[in-house]
C-alpha cells in the first residue's frame, strides 16, 4: 500500500486494506457463532456457505500476490455470494438486501462510478433470476417469492433505484474530490519548485561570493540524499528518517553554506591558508547562516524546511570526536542531519580543484574519510557512504567542473 495518500488511488488502497482487515476481525465472532447456531437447528447449508465466505475472506486479507484490482474483484464477489446465498436461505425478510446494497457502493468507493453502476445492474438481474429461475424451473426452491410477484418485482425495482442514486451521488462526490486532490497536488508542487528555486538562487549568492561553483549545490544535495536513503533502508539507529525527511534533508542541504554571505572577501576569497584569526572568522559562517535560516523561520511561523536547513548550516563542520565548530559537538549530539551533510560536504571538497588545491581522486577521498570515520565522522554514515560510494563516482562526474 502507498506510503502517503496523495491521490485518489492511494485512499481507495486504505478503504479496501481497512475494509478487510476490519471485515476478518469483526466477522470472526459473528462467523463462530452463526456456524454453532446453524449446526444445533440443521442449518448446514449456512454452515457450509459462512464458512466459505469467511475463509475467502482470509484468502483475501492474506495472500500477498493479489492486485488491487483482483482484491476488488474478490471483495465484491464475496459480498455477491453472502447476500444472494441469504437472499436464497431466507427471503426479503434476511440481511440479504443490505449485503446487496453493500456491493455497488464499494464497486464505485474502489474503482468507479461505472463499476458501481455494472454491479448493481449484475445485482439485480441475479436476485431477478434466483427468483423467477426458482418459480419456473424448481417451484419452492427460495422464499424470494413467498408474498407475491408483484412485492419481488417492487422490491428488485426499489433496489435497482436506490442503488443507482447512490452509485451516482458517490461517483459525483468522488470526482469533485479528485479534482481537489489534483489541484492540491499542482498547487504544492508549483510551491516545491518556487521553494527549489529559491533554495538555489539564495545558495548560489553564496557560492558566487566562494572559490566553489554551482556543480558543489548540486552534487551535495545529490550526496546527502543517497547517504539518508541508504541510511533509512539498512540502519536502525535513524528509523525516525522517513521518505518525507529524507527529501527534507536534500532539498535543505543546498543552504548549507549560506552563511559565507556575511564574511567579508578578503577572507572568503583568499588563496591559501587563512591565518587563526582570519580562520576564527571564517567559522562564524555556521553561525551566519543559522541566524539568518531562523530569522526567516521566525518570520513564518512552523517551518520544518527552515529548521532544518538551519540545523544544517549550524551543524555541518561539527566532528564526531568533539574538535568542530561552532560548538564543539560530539558523538549522536550532533543533529543526524549535520553528520550527513558533514560527509558529503568533505566529500566534494576533496574531489573538487580549487586555486589554493588540486582535486582528489575518489578513491582518495574515499580513503580519507575512511581514516576519519570515528573522529571526523560519524561511522554508520561513512558505512552508509561505503554502501553508495560508486553512485557518488557517478554523481561527482556527471555534475563535474570540467
Amino acid at each position: 500500500m502507498s506510503a502517503s495518500c496523495s491521490s485518489m488511488r492511494c485512499a481507495q488502497e486504505k478503504i479496501l486494506y481497512g475494509v478487510l482487515g476490519v471485515g476478518a476481525v469483526v466477522l470472526l465472532f459473528p462467523y463462530l457463532l452463526g456456524v454453532v447456531l446453524a449446526g444445533q437447528i440443521g442449518l448446514w447449508s449456512v454452515v457450509v456457505i459462512d464458512s466459505l465466505a469467511y475463509l475467502w475472506l482470509l484468502f483475501l486479507v492474506c495472500y500477498r500476490p493479489l492486485s488491487y484490482r483482483a482484491r476488488v474483484y474478490g471483495l465484491l464477489f464475496l459480498i455477491e455470494f453472502l447476500a444472494l446465498s441469504l437472499l436464497a436461505i431466507t427471503g426479503n425478510q434476511g440481511a440479504g438486501w443490505l449485503w446487496l446494497f453493500l456491493a455497488p457502493v464499494l464497486a464505485t468507493l474502489l474503482l468507479d462510478s461505472r463499476n458501481g453502476y455494472l454491479t448493481a445492474t449484475l445485482s439485480t438481474v441475479l436476485v431477478v433470476f434466483l427468483g423467477l429461475g426458482g418459480r419456473l424451473f424448481q417451484p419452492g426452491l427460495t422464499p424470494l417469492l413467498r408474498d407475491g410477484l408483484a412485492l419481488f418485482v417492487v422490491i428488485c425495482s426499489n433496489y435497482l433505484a436506490l442503488s443507482l442514486i447512490l452509485v451516482f451521488i458517490i461517483g459525483r462526490l468522488l470526482s469533485n474530490l479528485e479534482g481537489t486532490l489534483l489541484a492540491l497536488r499542482e498547487g504544492s508542487r508549483a510551491l516545491e519548485l518556487t521553494q527549489e528555486a529559491t533554495v538555489d538562487t539564495m545558495a548560489s549568492l553564496a557560492e558566487y561570493r566562494d572559490n566553489e561553483t554551482g556543480n558543489h549545490i548540486i552534487r551535495t544535495r545529490h550526496y546527502v540524499h543517497l547517504l539518508a536513503r541508504q541510511l533509512q533502508q539498512t540502519s536502525a539507529g535513524v528509523a525516525c528518517l522517513d521518505d518525507s525527511a529524507v527529501e527534507l534533508l536534500a532539498r535543505s542541504a543546498p543552504l548549507h553554506d549560506i552563511g559565507k554571505i556575511g564574511v567579508p572577501d578578503e577572507i572568503l576569497l583568499k588563496p591559501g591558508r587563512l591565518t587563526s584569526e582570519k580562520f576564527e572568522e571564517m567559522k562564524k559562517h555556521a553561525e551566519h547562516g543559522k541566524d539568518a535560516l531562523m530569522h526567516a523561520k521566525a518570520k513564518l511561523g512552523d517551518n520544518h524546511f527552515l529548521q532544518l536547513a538551519a540545523e544544517i548550516a549550524w551543524t555541518h563542520h561539527e566532528k564526531w570526536d568533539g574538535s568542530g565548530y561552532p560548538r564543539g559537538l560530539s558523538g549522536e549530539d550532533i543533529p543526524l542531519s549535520g553528520r550527513i551533510m558533514a560527509v558529503a560536504d568533505v566529500y566534494d571538497a576533496l574531489i573538487s580543484r580549487r586555486v589554493y588545491k588540486d582535486a582528489s581522486t575518489h578513491e582518495q577521498a574515499m580513503a580519507y574519510i575512511l581514516d576519519h570515520s570515528g573522529s571526523q565522522f560519524d561511522p554508520e554514515v561513512v558505512r552508509a557512504l561505503q554502501a553508495v560510494a560508486e553512485d557518488f563516482r557517478t554523481i561527482a562526474r556527471r555534475f563535474s567542473d570540467e
